[in-house]
C-alpha cells in the first residue's frame, strides 16, 4: 500500500516538472519571437482639401408681393407672367378708386387754382399803377390758392401711388398667382419677378464653412446639362449658422454664376471648392495611424525596432493625411500596427 502511494507521488512530480519545462520552453519562445510588421516609406505628396456639395440656382434679386403685405385689397395685374419690366413698372393696381376720384379732384382744383392765378396776375400786369395795390391781395389770394391746391394734389398723389405695386428693378415676372393661394390650400404669392442674374446657393458643414472666403473659385456641374462645367467664385460666406433638419449646424454660401451660365432657376447643380492647397508635404496612410486619446501617432521603424512618435495632422486626401510636425520624407512607418506593439520592440519589416 506504501508502495503505491509513493508511486502515485513520483508520478505527480514528474508530470509537474513536465509541465514547467513545456511552459519555460513556450515562454522563452514567445520572449525570442521576433513580431514581422509591414512598413511604409514617408513621401512628399500635394493635397487639396475639396469640399463637394449640391446647391440650388437661385436669382440674384428677387421680388416677391404677398396678399398679406398689401395696404388694401387686390385689383388687377398690369404685367403678364413672363413679361420683362422695367425699375418702377406698376405691376399690380389695388382697389383705389376712392384715391383715384380723390386724385381727378386735385388735379381738376390745382388747373382751376392756376387759371385763377394767372387771370389774377393777367388784371395786376394791365391796370393801371394807381390801381394795382387794390388788385394786390386778390392776386396773393389767387397765388396762395394755387400752393394749397398744389400741396392737396400731391398728397391725393401719394395716396393714389399708394396703391400701384412697382418694380423695385428690372427684371422677368416669373409667376402670377390671383388667389394666392397653393395647390394644397397653403399660402402662396400673389406674384413674383427676378433680375436677369443667377447665382448659385449651397449649404455647407461649419467645419468646410471656416475654410472657404470670398472670392474662392467654385466649379460647377449640372445632371442636367451634361459635360459642361461652369467656373464661379464665392460671394458670400454667412456669419452664422442654421440648424438643418438633422440638427447639425449649416452655413448658406453664394456662388455667382458665370457669363454663359444657363441652368434654369430652380434646377439642382453640383459643386466643388477647393479651400486649401498643400503642396510637398510629408503625408501618411490613414492605417498607419494609432489613436493615443485625443492625439495621434505613428510607429517609426528603425534600425530594426519600433518606436512610438506623436504626430501632428494637416488636411487629409482619400488615402492619406498631412503629418505637420513628428516626421519628415523618407522615414519609415509601420502599417496597420498590432494592437500589442511596443516601443522598442524587435520586429521583422517588409514592405
Amino acid at each position: 500500500m506504501k508502495e503505491q502511494s509513493r508511486s502515485r507521488r513520483w508520478w505527480i512530480l514528474g508530470i509537474t516538472v513536465v509541465v514547467a519545462v513545456v511552459i519555460a520552453v513556450v515562454w522563452l519562445w514567445l520572449a525570442n519571437r521576433v513580431a514581422t510588421v509591414q512598413v511604409t516609406t514617408v513621401r512628399t505628396q500635394t493635397l487639396k482639401n475639396q469640399v463637394f456639395t449640391s446647391g440650388t440656382v437661385r436669382p440674384t434679386e428677387r421680388q416677391v408681393i404677398d396678399y398679406t403685405s398689401l395696404p388694401q385689397p387686390f385689383s388687377q395685374f398690369d404685367v403678364a407672367p413672363g413679361a420683362q419690366v422695367a425699375k418702377g413698372q406698376t405691376l399690380i393696381t389695388l382697389q383705389n378708386a376712392p384715391q383715384k376720384s380723390a386724385l381727378q379732384s386735385a388735379q381738376q382744383a390745382y388747373s382751376a387754382a392756376e387759371r385763377t392765378y394767372s387771370q389774377a396776375q393777367a388784371q395786376y400786369s394791365a391796370a393801371p399803377v394807381t390801381l394795382q395795390p387794390q388788385l394786390y391781395p386778390a392776386l396773393m389770394n389767387a397765388q396762395a390758392a394755387v400752393g394749397q391746391a398744389k400741396a392737396q394734389l400731391a398728397n391725393a398723389q401719394m395716396a393714389y401711388t399708394a396703391t400701384l405695386i412697382t418694380a423695385n428693378f428690372a427684371g422677368k415676372v416669373l409667376m402670377e398667382n390671383p388667389m394666392g393661394v397653393a395647390p394644397g390650400g397653403s399660402s402662396a404669392p400673389l406674384l413674383e419677378l427676378v433680375g436677369s442674374q443667377s447665382q448659385v446657393l449651397v449649404y455647407v458643414s461649419e467645419v468646410d464653412a471656416v475654410r472657404l472666403r470670398t472670392g474662392m473659385k467654385a466649379t460647377i456641374t449640372s445632371d442636367a446639362y451634361p459635360n459642361k462645367t461652369w467656373t464661379g467664385h464665392i460671394t458670400l460666406v454667412a456669419p452664422y449658422a442654421e440648424q438643418s433638419t438633422s440638427g447639425s449646424g449649416q452655413v448658406e454660401v453664394d456662388i455667382s454664376a458665370p457669363t454663359g451660365f444657363n441652368v434654369p432657376l430652380g434646377y439642382a447643380v453640383n459643386v466643388q471648392i477647393v479651400s486649401q492647397t498643400h503642396r510637398n508635404v510629408p503625408v501618411v496612410p490613414y492605417n498607419a495611424l494609432v489613436q493615443e486619446g485625443a492625439n495621434y501617432a505613428v510607429f517609426v521603424y528603425q534600425n530594426g525596432r519600433v518606436e512610438s512618435r506623436p504626430v501632428t495632422l494637416g488636411i487629409t486626401g482619400a488615402s492619406v493625411v498631412e503629418v505637420t510636425k513628428g516626421l519628415t520624407a523618407g522615414m519609415q512607418v509601420v502599417d496597420n500596427p498590432p494592437a500589442n506593439l511596443q516601443t522598442g520592440q524587435v520586429v521583422r519589416a517588409h514592405d
